[in-house]
């Protein structure tokens, strides 16, 4: 059937509801899908345990947690742990207040250099806005590790997203271009007032701000749940198995290549989380697209509906090959993990998205269904959705072709 979860529902992503608008994040779940499900007495009852293997930035959480849901998540991205955890814990004004308190006078009077990393951030931010952001984040060390620290933090990263020289168009990292043959006068105008903006922002004011506006809306999420009881994970794969859960609703990765990681990389090496380097980080998620040569082995098509495609691909790009096959394989390992933990006559919720790739459709949500029901899962419903506006790069390279419909599969475990 298709549906229009916008109509039916009635609420709007961009509305500010609850703590979905803290943090900025790519390719976010319309929030009116969970909200629908959630609020369905069959699926999802007070006290139900709701599990969200690719988490993101939460919103599965958040909304679960307004259903009054014990609420699980996983992702392979910090950042998106950070997030998710700042948006669904609670924390008094006073503890806010006492860290803000920190932060102020802890406040190196003289700009500390930016954090090393794969990125020259010298490149992306103002010579004021760098030296101010190293200072901000020298004085966040001052948190102790916790509940705040976690808050303060996802305030820096929002910050962040808000003065880098970067498109605010585009979800990855891109330079604002005010000279660009293509651009309209008005776009010139607007792109120049971007950099203007960006390279003179005051870090400091927008942090308070940021603060002020984040607690306000923690502040209402609490009022709706008193106790709320969330858990996050590192990896849906590795996702540890204590308990069993009675829902999940999840949106799990795109088959090749949305760039999760490099539209954090920014945040990420502020927030000293990048490690080694974004590359290992990139490994770690699954729908990935860059492969060293050393990782570009020989293997076979992880599903026998997918053979036939996987070689026409190959013949084209074996790269796109490589990495249709292992997103298959590793959707596989991930969507094992989860129906291990999801109880007898649970129920599994995927919103998944078709694509191409070297003008071959890859019917993803077909190849979802195929490892589900070898999982002994039960499909129950199959619903389509048009994508109008969302913030991911819906046509990503000249291999895949555009997303325009988003597909959600209902499952129950059978055995």
């Amino acid at each position: 059937m298709e549906v229009d979860f916008r109509e039916l529902v009635g609420n709007s992503s961009a509305t500010d509801r609850f703590t979905h608008r803290m943090h900025p994040y790519p390719a976010k779940l319309l929030l009116n899908i969970p909200l629908f499900f959630l609020n369905c007495s069959q699926l999802a009852k007070p006290g139900a345990v709701v599990y969200d293997p690719f988490c993101g930035s939460g919103t599965v959480l958040v909304e679960g947690l307004v259903r009054g849901a014990i609420v699980q998540g996983a992702d392979s991205n910090p950042l998106a742990r950070l997030v998710s955890r700042a948006k669904t814990t609670p924390i008094p004004e006073d503890v806010v207040d006492a860290g803000l308190e920190v932060i102020w006078s802890s406040l190196p009077r003289r700009g500390s250099k930016p954090p090393s990393g794969s990125i020259d951030l010298e490149k992306w931010f103002s010579p004021k806005v760098l030296s101010q952001l190293s200072r901000l984040r020298q004085a966040l060390e001052s948190i102790p590790e916790g509940p705040a620290e976690c808050f303060f933090k996802t305030c820096f990263s929002a910050v962040v997203s808000r003065v880098g020289l970067t498109d605010p168009t585009v979800p990855v990292p891109v330079r604002i271009d005010a000279r660009r043959k293509s651009l309209t006068k008005n776009q010139r105008k607007l792109r120049k007032q971007w950099l203007t903006d960006r390279s003179t922002a005051d870090v400091f004011g927008l942090f308070e701000l940021c603060v002020e506006e984040n607690f306000e809306r923690l502040r209402l999420l609490s009022e709706q749940c008193s106790n709320p009881k969330v858990s996050v994970f590192d990896d849906a794969r590795t996702a540890p198995g204590d308990g069993l859960v009675d829902l999940v609703i999840s949106s799990p990765p795109y088959g090749s290549a949305q760039k999760y990681i490099r539209s954090s990389s920014l945040s990420l090496q502020w927030l000293g989380m990048a490690g080694s380097g974004l590359r290992e980080l990139e490994r770690q998620s699954i729908g990935r697209e860059h492969f060293s040569l050393s990782e570009r082995v020989e293997m076979d098509a992880p599903l026998l509906s997918s053979k036939a495609l996987l070689n026409k691909i190959g013949k084209i790009n074996p790269l796109r090959r490589h990495i249709a096959a292992t997103f298959l394989i590793e959707m596989r390992d991930a969507l094992s993990r989860t129906c291990d933990r999801l109880r007898p006559r649970g129920q599994l919720v995927l919103i998944v998205g078709n694509n191409t790739v070297c003008g071959y459709q890859f019917d993803t949500q077909n190849y979802l269904t195929e490892i589900c029901e070898a999982l002994g899962l039960e499909l129950q419903l199959r619903l389509e959705d048009h994508i109008r506006s969302r913030g991911l790069i819906t046509k990503r390279h000249s291999t895949a072709g555009l997303i325009s419909k988003e597909t959600i599969l209902l499952f129950k475990k059978i055995r």
